[in-house]
């Protein structure tokens, strides 16, 4: 009888302001935002990623690269602003990425960041408004 091989592949994703992993459970503080505010002249911003994922039967062992590209309002866009490479160990259902700087627009608006598996069609955007805070 044939059987069929499920990879991995992303359920979901967001920001936090701090995530961790505590005997196997997600552990997150200011999570699943719809918006930011950063200081006049700011060109990213800091956050963690909690992306949520499907493993399949064959991906215990694998490599995969994470990548997460950014679209600002105006037309900028930053392919691969974000690139991490992670080797599967256990079947899990959430990867947390260490703290990491996004880029922006420096005027802020609307932003789409689209996290996707490298070699995978499938992406999750994520819009994030960013607002530029007065001094």
């Amino acid at each position: 009888m044939p059987t069929s091989i499920r990879r991995m592949h992303l359920t979901g994703a967001f920001f936090a302001n701090a995530a961790s992993e505590t005997n196997g459970m997600l552990e997150v503080s200011g999570g699943c935002w719809s918006s930011t505010t950063v200081p006049p002249g700011s060109t990213g911003f800091l956050t963690q990623l909690v992306i949520l994922a499907d493993v399949g039967d064959d991906s215990v062992g694998q490599e995969y690269v994470v990548c997460v590209d950014a679209n600002g309002p105006t037309g900028s866009r930053w392919t691969a602003a974000l690139s991490t490479p992670f080797v599967v160990t256990e079947f899990l259902v959430f990867m947390i990425t260490p703290q990491i700087m996004l880029p922006i627009e420096p005027a802020g608006g609307r932003h789409v960041y689209n996290v996707r598996i490298q070699g995978q069609h499938y992406q999750i955007d994520l819009p994030l408004q960013v607002y530029v805070g007065s001094g």
